[in-house]
């Protein structure tokens, strides 16, 4: 009775450790939860430049490697954002005054050319009114349309306002969680393959695909940006627009930033030709951008980033959205991750019903497979 007493007291104190720890693990999650994201973005970025630093590991020590990958990583984000933002500004600035010389020189007046915001919203109203009544939209109006925009935009500036410094908060932590996965993350590499409850072969092949979708996703994310960077700049010199190949480059880095994309540049340009009376190169930029070229990363993404990681365009395209709507911008990353973890573990869930259905070896077919070897 003794021993039954001892043993269900060592049963009790089992459970009620295992119970501590899930209630200490739940805790930590809650904790680290509204940081989800930027640990998700510093998982990724160290997966994307771990082979910079350990290329660099075999020449300096661990603490300056991860610092000088860290440092070229920040000036490889920030550097080409800060760069086409200044250039930007000059480049409206020359872009206007060449459309307003052209006008000069055509014959038009700079009164003339001089249009205000309300001018030009009044301007649109009237060439879209008609065609608003043929298609059954009575109660059109740009100008209230136009109020009610920036009157929703003004209560709202706030809340932009604070999303653009969590979101530079959390990119700096992400950035901090980098640094250290790069200096020690190789550490963690053994500990992390005796959690994963599978043989160490199969726990391998679970973070190689994790990392090759990563890659894959970057990868994607990059020649689509190129791809809708080249098409905006024919677009842009079909019109005559100055700059274009320069408007293309910001296209590209502007593709590459999650929920930006290129309506920040052809909205603009398309807003500008209007102002200077092109209306119907506007008209043609803001069609072009809106069909053609924002519509290229969701035709082409899904395609290039599942012939990267053998998944059907399909599948990669619901992981992507599915994973934006539900989790934001990290879903681009998570959504494909998730997906190929998934398939994997079901893969190996397949192998080991086969194997447990499988007929046990007849006696001696090893023996007679033995000895009919070489």
């Amino acid at each position: 009775m003794a021993t039954e007493g001892m043993f269900s007291a060592q049963r009790y104190r089992k459970v009620g450790f295992a119970v501590l720890c899930v209630l200490l693990a739940l805790a930590a999650i809650a904790f680290v939860l509204p940081l989800w994201s930027a640990i998700a973005w510093g998982v990724a970025l160290s997966i994307l430049v771990s082979p910079i630093n350990t290329r660099l590991r075999a020449r300096v020590r661990d603490t300056l490697a991860a610092s000088l990958t860290t440092a070229a990583t920040i000036l490889f984000i920030i550097g080409p954002v800060a760069g086409i933002t200044f250039a930007a500004v000059a480049e409206v600035t020359q872009a206007k005054s060449e459309f307003e010389a052209r006008r000069i020189q055509a014959g038009g007046t700079e009164q003339k050319d001089g249009l205000s915001v309300s001018s030009l919203v009044a301007r649109a109203d009237e060439l879209m009114r008609p065609w608003a009544e043929r298609a059954g939209i009575e109660d059109f109006d740009l100008k209230a349309t136009v109020a009610n925009g920036t009157k929703k935009f003004v209560e709202n500036l706030p809340r932009i306002i604070w999303n653009g410094i969590w979101g530079t908060i959390q990119f700096v932590f992400a950035l901090i969680l980098m640094f250290f996965l790069l200096r020690d993350g190789y550490k963690l590499r053994d500990p992390a393959l005796e959690l994963i409850p599978l043989p160490r072969e199969r726990g391998e092949a679970v973070l190689k695909s994790i990392s090759d979708t990563v890659h894959a996703v970057f990868y994607g994310i990059v020649l689509v940006a190129l791809i809708q960077g080249l098409v905006m700049a024919v677009g842009l010199l079909a019109v005559g627009v100055p700059g274009a190949w320069f408007w293309g480059l910001a296209t590209v880095i502007a593709c590459t930033i999650p929920f930006v994309g290129s309506p920040i540049v052809w909205v603009p340009t398309a807003v500008l030709l209007m102002s200077q009376g092109e209306w119907g190169k506007g008209i043609f930029i803001a069609a072009y951008g809106a069909a053609v070229v924002g519509t290229l990363d969701n035709l082409l993404r899904p395609v290039i980033i599942g012939a990267r990681v053998k998944l059907h365009p399909v599948a990669v395209f619901f992981a992507i959205f599915g994973g934006i709507v539900l989790l934001g911008p990290v879903g681009i990353l998570a959504g494909p991750v998730l997906l190929s973890v998934l398939l994997g573990a079901i893969q190996v869930l397949r192998e080991i019903l086969t194997s447990e259905t499988a007929p046990p070896p007849a006696p001696g077919q090893d023996a007679t497979s033995t000895a009919a070897g070489p």
